[in-house]
């Protein structure tokens, strides 16, 4: 009896291991489950100081956790240098940290960071990429396997897009600004890795693509499978698993960051205008109000010597004077700043006569560029299918930032300022367009635990919505820590990672 004991004990952890490996965390990328953003298993409830089960202080970075069974991982950037950590998930505690190599930190807005490619967790490897160096693959424990350098890819902002997999692939989309030698088409392509070692299994050009911030996602259908790619000024989708053009959708702004979304036979897409705006037809007035709030001597008009302070010309007028994303940048040096403030008042003067009223303002302003997409794409098509294969579009509430989230044939979207707008997948009606009652900035992507909306704004407001036909808010939490990073789901835990810690709430301490 004792013998066939002690037999049983490694025999059950034999079946532990091969279970785990074959069904690996779910939380393992950028929004979960092949982006989904979605976990039907996970049960938490709303957050608060009475069920935080740690927090721990972590470098900035704006990479979202991701899971093993064991343990949390993320990057950060810490004294000018790349670095990976380990966290442990049940206490918190920081297991690891390694460094990337030495290397020259690519450019990056005020807002961004060099750290913000989220990375991929296999059963047994964990897969970095960092803009600045390219790709770092470790085990679990933090041994390095490979790694990988790979030209970084110019960009306005930085770089955001993820790694993902499809079955021994790494798949990485490397979108730039910067011309092939001797050329006038961007060097941006796709690039499909090999998990074991990191040599390239294939590259696909996209040569009138420039940088984007999109992560592709993989799209199984009645037809086949494809990776579906987000670019600026178009949709792609991609045979698997040769990587081959198959079809485009035109229509998107310049700057597209949403990852896509995949239900049965439509892949679902979306991009606000550029500069942000999330309504085709956007109200003029917080613009005007954001501009006139500098009126020092109160005549209701603008005057050239009031363009004093942190004043620029509002794109995101719901953000403060002075947020990195509020405004056009203006150069540091004061001659300069000068002179383009000069040309900015000139341009909307029309009437030169000294001054900016509420009319001429209105009467001159253009609220971004292109328009505001979400679109269905139904599946078959080959080359340009923009007239022939798109089953909707829709063109209110849609985020600059925020990746949408489709669940049980609903899309939640919550665009700057706070605007939660819902529409029916299948033929693209809104079912209903509120406010949560936080103002500002949306920049995390909504998840859903089990049946329950999650949303976090830049000022720190987590929101929980019941999913359904109609709005029915559950609960808010303000944690007093800027988010903007998307949180990650395990069973009972959500883990969101502020500007300065990693949080983790569970069920209520009693």
């Amino acid at each position: 009896m004792h013998h066939r004991f002690v037999f049983f004990i490694p025999l059950l952890v034999l079946v532990h291991f091969l279970v785990c490996a074959q069904n690996p965390e779910p939380w393992n990328q950028f929004r979960g489950p092949n982006g989904s953003g979605i976990r039907k298993d996970a049960k938490v409830g709303i957050p608060s100081m009475d069920n935080v089960l740690w927090k721990t202080p972590l470098p900035f970075g704006l990479s979202c956790p991701v899971l093993s069974e064991d343990k949390i991982f993320l990057t950060g950037f810490e004294k000018d240098r790349l670095v990976t950590l380990a966290l442990d998930r049940k206490s918190g505690k920081i297991l690891w940290k390694k460094k990337a190599p030495e290397t020259v930190i690519e450019k990056f807005h005020q807002s961004s960071s060099p750290a913000t490619p989220t990375p991929f967790v296999d059963h047994d490897r964990l897969f970095v990429y960092f803009g600045s160096f390219g790709l770092l693959c470790y085990d679990h424990e933090g041994k390095e396997i490979w790694k990988k350098r790979i030209p970084s890819p110019k960009s306005l902002y930085g770089t955001s897009s993820s790694p993902i997999a499809y079955e021994d692939l790494l798949i990485l989309v490397a979108d730039d600004d910067a011309n092939l030698p001797d050329s006038r088409v961007s060097r941006s392509r796709i690039l499909a890795i090999h998990k074991k070692d990191g040599s390239t299994a294939w590259e696909r050009p996209r040569p009138f693509h420039r940088s984007g911030w999109s992560t592709p996602t993989i799209w199984k259908h009645s037809e086949g499978k494809e990776l579906v790619v987000l670019g600026n000024g178009s949709l792609r989708g991609y045979s698997l698993p040769d990587g081959e053009g198959k079809w485009q959708v035109d229509g998107f702004s310049r700057e597209t960051i949403a990852r896509p979304m995949v239900q049965n036979d439509l892949v679902f897409a979306s991009g606000s205008k550029l500069g942000g705006s999330a309504d085709l037809n956007s109200d003029p007035a917080p613009f005007w109000k954001a501009v006139i709030s500098f009126d020092a001597n109160g005549d209701d008009r603008l005057e050239r010597k009031e363009m004093t302070g942190h004043f620029t010309f509002p794109f995101r007028p719901q953000l403060p004077p002075g947020h990195p994303g509020y405004g056009l940048p203006l150069p540091k040096d004061p001659e300069k700043r000068k002179k383009r403030l000069d040309g900015m008042f000139l341009w909307m003067d029309k009437n030169k006569d000294g001054f900016w009223d509420k009319d001429e303002f209105i009467g001159n302003l253009t609220i971004g560029r292109g328009k505001p997409l979400l679109i269905a794409v139904k599946p078959g098509g080959t080359g340009n299918v923009t007239d022939s294969h798109v089953a909707w579009e829709f063109n209110k509430g849609i985020p600059e930032v925020p990746s949408p989230i489709l669940h049980e044939k609903r899309i939640y979207m919550v665009s700057n300022g706070g605007v939660l707008t819902c529409v029916e997948a299948g033929k693209g009606a809104m079912l209903y367009r509120t406010r949560l009652g936080g103002l500002g900035q949306y920049v995390a992507s909504p998840v859903i635990a089990g049946s329950n909306l999650i949303l976090a704004s830049e000022e720190g407001l987590i929101s929980v919505v019941q999913t359904g036909d109609e709005f029915k808010i559950l609960g808010q939490f303000e944690l007093g820590e800027s988010i903007q990073v998307t949180p990650a789901l395990g069973r009972k835990t959500l883990y969101v990672r502020g500007k300065q810690n990693l949080w983790a709430f569970g069920p209520a301490k009693r």
